[in-house]
């Protein structure tokens, strides 16, 4: 039995709930004495750039509010943020461990609708993306949970909604081949986060978000593994 199929039959068993809260928990009480959440230090770059500054995020695609987060570390040293997050348990967890946050239970994009979300286990390459959703499964990375509808909203109208007119810091965008939409939604013009970090998992995908933020005033000044940081020319 794959690891996918283990996580699959426990999610139909219900104990998958249980042990999932009682990890988060355990996880909690160690993240004390842990300095990097990110998956490949992308925090503990944040952290140089920034030092004893706080600020606000956007987080978008945050999937779990402490593993693989980029934005677990500056809650930590008292940010604040925007949390957008399509799959109703790990936005549960997200407005029970980090509640200075605002919780948004949605996906974002290029306009406010509706898509179709595609929930995979393992959950970070859940997606918006019906091409990259098939790629995971076909490949047998993933296993297909659900697939169901989810509300989409623009980084604009969400900032103009919740967060304006305070400057936001940090935009982190995961969403497994949708950044590049995600990007789109964004108001430029009301809205220059001093940091934007976006995955950009092959070469094609790396190109096109790197052209779209040059042309909105951004360079890449560092990659780590396959996400992309960058800042304000």
């Amino acid at each position: 039995m794959t690891k996918a199929d283990l996580g699959h039959a426990l999610h139909k068993s219900g104990l998958f709930g249980v042990l999932d809260w009682f990890r988060d928990y355990v996880e909690l009480f160690k993240a004390s004495s842990r300095t990097s959440f990110s998956q490949y230090g992308e925090d503990l770059e944040l952290q140089k750039r920034f030092g004893a500054r706080k600020g606000i995020y956007i987080e978008i695609g945050a999937n779990h509010p402490i593993r693989l987060s980029n934005t677990y570390l500056l809650y930590r040293k008292g940010w604040r943020g925007m949390i957008v997050e399509p799959v109703p348990s790990l936005f549960a967890k997200h407005k029970k461990l980090r509640p200075r946050d605002i919780h948004i239970n949605a996906a974002a994009g290029s306009a406010d609708g509706e898509l179709t979300f595609y929930e995979l286990i393992p959950s970070v390459l859940s997606t918006c993306d019906a091409d990259e959703a098939e790629k995971a499964v076909n490949g047998g990375i993933a296993r297909l949970l659900k697939r169901f509808p989810v509300p989409v909203a623009t980084v604009a109208s969400l900032y103009r909604t919740h967060l304006a007119p305070e400057p936001v810091l940090v935009l982190s965008v995961d969403t497994e081949g949708h950044d590049l939409a995600v990007l789109k939604g964004v108001d430029w013009d009301s809205m220059r986060p001093e940091v934007v970090i976006c995955e950009g998992n092959n070469d094609d995908k790396q190109s096109e978000i790197t052209e779209f933020l040059a042309a909105r005033g951004y360079e890449c000044f560092k990659q780590m593994g396959c996400n992309l940081m960058f800042s304000q020319i």
